[in-house]
């Protein structure tokens, strides 16, 4: 094998050649001798008719290709054969071996006059026509992959760049990283300092038409955004004014949005050529210029606080290590916190295992300038205290000690000072290393536990008596939002009383237009834990044990889609539900004597046309029952439920609170609340219902279940583990107690939600065990015959998850939609096995049954490269 064709041009890697390379080893050492070179890493080549301009040089080249491929047998002019062989592969060796020996084979004799003729249509019949199984096959797929799975450059760039070379015939040298990623692709060649298609053979299966198809399929969101921003009427080359414009904002949403809106506002329209120069102005002159009061200003303030006030990394290390990335234009990934900060914050991105600015507006805005700016005002502080606690007196880091003490603090000013002067009286010499554990250990030790003995505790009485004994607001709802910034790690600022309640008590602070806790100290005192004990004390009630929550990554592509867990599948579970709420509106009647008779029975009226299906009938029921007694809380939560019949889950919402505020005890009325909110995709919100629902009944598993479907859609998959557990535990201990009872449906609902979690942590032999467990249960349960099927696959046991599919296709009674779910993971599967044609067999069936279904389409896709 060989690097360079007599042109010099770089060879595409995964060739193989036979002993036919000692042809085009022979012409190289000759041509080498005789092209100039450029001074371009890519010497320059002759245009495609180089073969009529240039034999003198290439005569010794045309001898040797006759002389080894016996040409001179097969033709009457051998070397103006191997011209014509030349004039369509530019000299490509591994092209020019392969036509080469297609003449050597030619049964015909060639006589003069016929050489052009019989070469082209072996080039189109063997080459060209069909490719994709023709003898360059492999060859030609290389460069393809190259050009539409490029690894190094964004394709879209790529396949643009090469389609206006392809429409103008040659464009001029820039060395950019899209055309030198082209050259070594091999397709195009540098000539006369021009950048020009490198042969006739690419030219044909590489065509406008090719590249016009592969931009439409790969680069929706070009032609999207065109349409949506109507930039057709804006400029001659729509398509080049938005690669312009990703080239400044790299198809970061947010901004690509901003510079189309203000692309589409431009009064004037852009010519051929202007493109580039008018985005930069809008770039300039909108978005960087004075940003603080431009159109990205809250996006751009949103990355400037992540940076300068960070509760999760010290911001003096992030600002030096993103000092670091603006001056060595790429830095290789150590995989340290304050790297996956960075990459959190969105500033930089990750390309090939280097940290990158994320595109060049950030680049302008966030550039070397200001964050000297940022480094000379946060590092004072530091230094202050360090100076004040005489600091470098007792740690060979006195700086990072401070930043340790920080990340702590938060920089509250009593808390920070309490700290210091611990350390100021820490009796030995703390090494370098040794700051994150000597700071940990004397916050622990002085300020956390047993806080109302320390150091800080007439700090932290303050905020605790304004938490549960505050004056000017109601103290559970203090607490509810309180907890539910724990939750969730951050809440929307919405300029409510309890909002600035709690911060002016300190315990959380206002970053980037959200509420978060103010610092890790209060975040340990005031716990998860320490709030739910509040909140049970003034409900009377013993409060749960609470698992610690945590916020995974996101599992992208998750296919387990969360249901309705009302209606589908938990029918028997809502219906229990029903039988107890039955039976306390029967109770009602018992002990609520002076309660007007009509009531009850409007209540019992309204329960049996909800156990019938009549949602309409059961809510004029209720309503006619509230009218009389709008206490009724049973009533409200009821026609809660009767509203999620209708799919109205704005007004059960409002129906179930009704319900929570008459009576805050009203278990199912959370239940019910969490419903609402989970239909209505407020997860979070749902989550706390649920919460509240289980502070109350802790051995309900109801709510356990419906917990774990909220943080099943958030991939919050670690808590789901832990609350689908209590769930399965539950239900067996009411199992062993009463082995009359049936619990059947519940048990396969709660193992195929335990499937569902282990799927996404990938622990696909576990996941199988659970949704077997589930099957035990209920065979014919759809939600584990699925996932059953998709642990398989997780495993690689292809054939077995096909066989999965298919005894569900064969055996189960299946809606069409399923039945679409079904041959669309088993299309997936078969492409796994590279059963491509199965594949797309089932995939099409999935798309008759379900013509919009888009991942079917895209599978197809993929299966059919």
């Amino acid at each position: 094998m060989f690097n360079q064709s007599s042109l010099h041009r770089k060879q595409v890697t995964g060739d193989r050649f036979s002993k036919q390379t000692e042809l085009l080893n022979l012409g190289l050492a000759v041509q080498q001798d005789n092209i100039k070179e450029s001074n371009s890493p890519h010497p320059s080549i002759v245009k495609l008719s180089w073969v009529h301009q240039d034999l003198v040089h290439l005569r010794p080249f045309i001898r040797s290709t006759v002389k080894l491929f016996k040409l001179a047998d097969k033709a009457s002019c051998p070397e103006i054969l191997v011209q014509e062989v030349l004039a369509w592969t530019g000299a490509q060796p591994f092209l020019t071996q392969k036509v080469c020996q297609l003449l050597c084979e030619y049964e015909s004799f060639i006589v003069a006059g016929e050489e052009a003729i019989v070469v082209e249509q072996l080039v189109q019949n063997h080459l060209i026509a069909n490719w994709q199984t023709q003898v360059a096959a492999e060859h030609l797929q290389t460069i393809q992959d190259g050009l539409i799975a490029n690894s190094r450059c964004d394709s879209i760039w790529l396949l643009r760049l090469y389609q206006q070379i392809l429409q103008q015939g040659e464009l001029p040298v820039q060395d950019s990283p899209i055309q030198t990623e082209l050259l070594n692709l091999g397709l195009v060649a540098k000539q006369e300092n021009k950048l020009r298609i490198s042969n006739r053979i690419y030219e044909s299966v590489f065509n406008l038409n090719w590249v016009e198809h592969e931009l439409g399929r790969l680069r929706p969101i070009i032609y999207n955004t065109t349409k949506l921003f109507e930039l057709d009427e804006k400029a001659t080359h729509p398509d080049i004014v938005l690669e312009q414009v990703l080239l400044w904002t790299n198809a970061q949403p947010f901004l690509t949005q901003k510079v189309c809106q203000l692309l589409c506002e431009h009064e004037s329209f852009i010519a051929t050529g202007e493109e580039a120069i008018v985005v930069e102005q809008l770039v300039q002159n909108h978005l960087i210029a004075s940003w603080q009061t431009q159109i990205a200003a809250e996006h751009l303030q949103v990355i400037q606080e992540s940076l300068v006030k960070n509760q999760f990394c010290d911001p003096i290390q992030l600002l030096k290590l993103y000092q670091q990335i603006l001056q060595y234009p790429e830095l290789p990934i150590q995989n340290y916190p304050v790297e996956t900060e960075l990459l959190n914050i969105g500033l930089v991105v990750k390309q090939e295992d280097k940290l990158k600015v994320a595109n060049r507006i950030y680049q302008y805005v966030f550039n070397l300038d200001w964050v000297n700016q940022q480094l000379e005002r946060l590092q004072p502080l530091i230094q202050n205290s360090i100076k004040v606690f005489q600091l470098n007196e007792k740690a060979s880091c006195p700086e990072i000690l401070m930043q340790q003490v920080l990340s702590w603090t938060g920089a509250q000013p009593f808390l920070t000072q309490k700290v210091c002067q611990l350390l100021c009286e820490y009796e030995s010499f703390i090494g370098a290393g040794e700051e994150a554990v000597v700071v940990e250990q004397l916050v622990q030790n002085h300020l956390i536990a047993n806080w109302q003995t320390q150091i800080a505790a007439e700090h932290l009485q303050i905020i605790h008596d304004g938490l549960i004994a505050n004056p000017r607001c109601d103290s559970i709802w203090l607490l509810r939002l309180y907890q539910r910034i724990l939750q969730q790690g951050e809440l929307p600022v919405q300029d409510s009383p309890i909002q600035t309640e709690l911060l002016n008590l300190g315990l959380v602070v206002e970053q980037e237009n959200k509420l978060k806790t103010s610092n890790h100290i209060y975040k340990s005192v005031f716990n998860l834990s320490w709030v739910d004990q509040q909140l049970a004390n003034m409900l009377e009630i013993t409060p749960p044990s609470r698992s610690r929550m945590t916020s995974d990554n996101l599992f992208p592509g998750s296919i387990l889609k969360a249901k309705n867990l009302i209606f589908q599948p938990r029918v028997l579970i809502f219906r229990g539900i029903w039988i107890l709420l039955a039976i306390l509106g029967f109770s009602a009647l018992c002990w609520s004597f002076y309660k007007n008779i009509e009531v009850n029975i409007l209540f019992q009226e309204g329960n049996k046309l909800f156990n019938q299906g009549e949602y309409k009938k059961a809510i004029a029921k209720f309503d006619k029952l509230l009218n009389i007694d709008s206490n009724y809380y049973q009533a409200w939560t009821n026609r809660g439920y009767a509203l999620a019949g209708l799919q109205e889950y704005n007004k059960m919402l409002e129906s179930c609170s009704t319900a929570t505020i008459i009576e805050p005890k009203a278990v199912y009325a959370w239940n019910c609340q969490g419903e609402a909110l989970y239909n209505l995709q407020q997860y979070y919100e749902a989550i706390s219902a649920f919460d509240t629902a289980i502070a109350l009944d802790t051995k309900d598993p109801i709510f356990w279940i419906n917990k774990t479907e909220s943080l099943l859609v958030l991939k919050q998959i670690d808590t789901a583990l832990i609350t689908i557990d209590e769930a399965i535990n539950l239900l067996q201990k009411m199992q062993k107690a009463n082995p009359q009872q049936n619990i059947t449906r519940e048990l396969t609902i709660a193992f195929s939600h335990k499937g569902k979690v282990l799927w996404q942590k990938k622990q696909y032999t576990e996941a199988l065990a659970a949704f077997d467990q589930a099957l035990i249960n209920d065979p014919q349960y759809f939600t584990a015959l699925r996932g059953r099927g998709l642990a398989l696959q997780g495993l690689k046991q292809y054939e077995q998850a096909i066989a999965q599919f298919q005894q569900m296709l064969n055996e189960s009674s299946l809606t069409d939609t399923q039945k679409a779910e079904t041959l669309y993971y088993m299309g997936q599967t078969h492409c796994h096995l590279s059963q491509f044609s199965d594949g797309i067999v089932a995939l099409e069936a999935a798309l008759k049954l379900k013509p919009d279904y888009q991942a079917a389409e895209e599978a197809k896709v993929r299966c059919s490269r």
